[in-house]
């Protein structure tokens, strides 16, 4: 006889997914996820079987290591094809993803990233799908990001918001003389480009060189930031303040 977890045919692991004990989900999970991280074919098979609508619900679970887990799975659908990051959005995963982007613990928000940068990578051949991201509110936490202590999840960070940008300037050239970079603004208002502007002054080569490239495309005004960066302001009591991005990462270092 059957087990009775074989009630839906060729997709056991799915229906454990929802399982009422973490200890059954989180190996099934780990199981769907080992899957995806195979090519663009083994990916679709999950996809087809009904995968989405389950990590989709496991995105609010109460268990932190639920939410990481399913974020890592999606983060290797997002890495797919562009097909595939389009139905990662028709399951509308993605508002719940950027959440957990802004407000879970550092291990989760990690995962979140990485499936979101991977999104903004694959969609470069979809721009339509970066618009959606951006609509979404992704830029504010992948900037809020590249104040962390990870160099890794920096440079995710910032591969995610250079293919956001890059995606701006292609609708920029479209628009015609005068149009700016929407995106870039975006980036701007959510602190993005003093931060981005004070990496180039980060000890990993590879983050300096993103950050370089960032600034050099689509923010050449830096003798204007450096203004903007070194001007004070004056607080309601009169005295002078001065932007915390003035500041080195590590702090002012002074000779003995």
């Amino acid at each position: 006889m059957k087990s009775s977890s074989t009630r839906v045919g060729r997709y056991p692991t799915l229906d454990l997914l929802l399982h009422n004990s973490t200890s059954v989900q989180t190996p099934a999970l780990r199981s769907v996820g080992n899957i995806v991280t195979g090519d663009d074919l083994q990916t679709q098979v999950v996809i087809a079987a009904g995968a989405l609508p389950a990590l989709l619900q496991l995105l609010s679970s109460p268990k932190d290591g639920i939410r990481k887990e399913a974020c890592w799975t999606i983060s290797n659908i997002t890495a797919g094809s562009p097909p595939q990051i389009q139905a990662v959005i028709d399951a509308n995963i993605i508002p719940p993803l950027i959440n957990i982007l802004q407000n879970a613990d550092f291990k989760t928000k990690k995962e979140a990233c990485w499936a979101i940068s991977n999104a903004t990578s694959g969609a470069l051949q979809e721009p339509s799908q970066i618009r959606y991201l951006v609509s979404q509110g992704c830029i504010k936490p992948l900037c809020d990001l590249l104040t962390m202590m990870d160099n890794k999840i920096i440079q995710v960070a910032l591969d995610g918001l250079d293919n956001i940008l890059k995606i701006g300037e292609a609708d920029k050239t479209a628009a015609g003389p005068g149009a700016v970079n929407q995106y870039a603004q975006y980036v701007e208002e959510a602190g993005g480009m003093i931060t981005i502007h004070n990496l180039q002054q980060h000890e990993n080569l590879d983050i300096y060189k993103k950050a370089f490239n960032i600034m050099d495309k689509y923010f050449p005004d830096e003798e204007d930031l450096d203004a903007a960066i070194a001007a004070p302001t004056v607080d309601a009591s009169g005295a002078f303040q001065f932007s915390d991005a003035s500041v080195p990462q590590g702090g002012f270092s002074f000779g003995n």
